[in-house]
């Protein structure tokens, strides 16, 4: 049962990490238009850079469940590549508890504040000609952390059974 609940949470973490990368080749192809219709044609579009900057943001912050699932974050291997793979289960379950639930959890209630706030007053992009609604692109941070929080989830539970000797 276990097993199966590490690997649906770890599915929800490629699935965002999917979603991540469809979102950087509309971004891409988004961008080469936006360059061809500026520098071909002296017609440089009214919403790139809005689009741009959402689907950029849109594409880091889904990203990040993957990357923590496939462990391509920026790491210190100074003490932690000389650590028994049981220490570091146990190193990275207390960091896990100590600092990263921690921030996750609260960049998500501040973020889903805000996501909500956004929606409920019809918020709008300050920047660009034509200030699109923002929240869709500030719903994507709580979804983003949500998911995160779930891989972390993942994480800790790989790490116990890595310390009672067990994979999963």
């Amino acid at each position: 049962m276990i097993k199966k609940i590490v690997h649906f949470l770890e599915a929800l973490g490629e699935w965002a990490g999917k979603i991540s990368s469809w979102l950087i080749l509309i971004l891409i192809f988004t961008l080469v238009y936006e360059v061809i219709s500026r520098h071909l044609f002296n017609k440089p579009t009214f919403w790139s850079y809005d689009i741009s900057y959402m689907l950029g943001g849109s594409a880091a912050f889904l990203g990040m469940a993957w990357v923590l699932k496939n462990r391509q974050h920026v790491r210190v291997d100074i003490f932690y590549e000389k650590l028994s793979e049981r220490n570091k289960a146990i190193f990275d379950i207390v960091l896990s508890l100590c600092l990263f639930f921690p921030l996750v959890i609260f960049g998500f209630s501040n973020s889903l504040d805000a996501a909500i706030n956004a929606f409920l007053r019809e918020e709008t992009a300050a920047t660009g000609s034509w200030r699109p609604l923002i929240y869709p692109l500030r719903m994507v941070i709580p979804i983003s952390l949500a998911l995160l929080f779930l891989q972390g989830v993942a994480d800790i539970i790989r790490n116990i059974y890595q310390l009672l000797g067990r994979r999963i």
